[in-house]
């Protein structure tokens, strides 16, 4: 890591964080990939796929290791939706996390490799209550979306 000057080092440092947000159509409907949350806090809840950026990546690369960590999936376009920083956003520490979104075609998108996590396809009109302020970044997706 870089030294820092004292301008840097007197301020605060947080946690980033991405979270991928991938609609598909089935039947003419939107639908949205969530899984289960592997990790504490609020283990085993709905969620996006998500996850920390490293010090040596950037947005862009961390959504692309999130997303194939989860699914095995490479080469799936994002866009960047909004950036979310609530002071109690997360409830296991301070984190600013970065939403991406993505529209794939669900018959060409293989969710076999996320079966460890319970990823499943779930109707954008049956959305289930999910993690955080999950909700709402898909929300804003789906207003890029439209």
């Amino acid at each position: 890591m870089n030294m820092l000057t004292p301008y840097y080092q007197n301020n605060a440092h947080f946690l980033i964080a991405v979270d991928c947000i991938i609609f598909g159509f089935r039947e003419k409907e939107l639908h949205l990939l969530i899984t289960r949350r592997p990790v504490e806090p609020l283990k085993n809840e709905w969620s996006l796929m998500g996850g920390f950026m490293e010090e040596n990546e950037s947005l862009t690369q961390a959504a692309e290791k999130v997303l194939y960590r989860y699914t095995q999936q490479k080469n799936i376009y994002m866009e960047q939706v909004g950036a979310y920083g609530e002071v109690d956003r997360d409830s296991g520490d301070r984190v600013i996390s970065v939403a991406f979104y993505a529209l794939v075609q669900i018959e060409k998108f293989n969710t076999l490799l996320a079966r460890k996590f319970d990823a499943r396809w779930v109707n954008v009109k049956e959305l289930p209550l999910l993690v955080f302020d999950h909700n709402v970044m898909v929300r804003n997706a789906l207003t890029l979306l439209q």
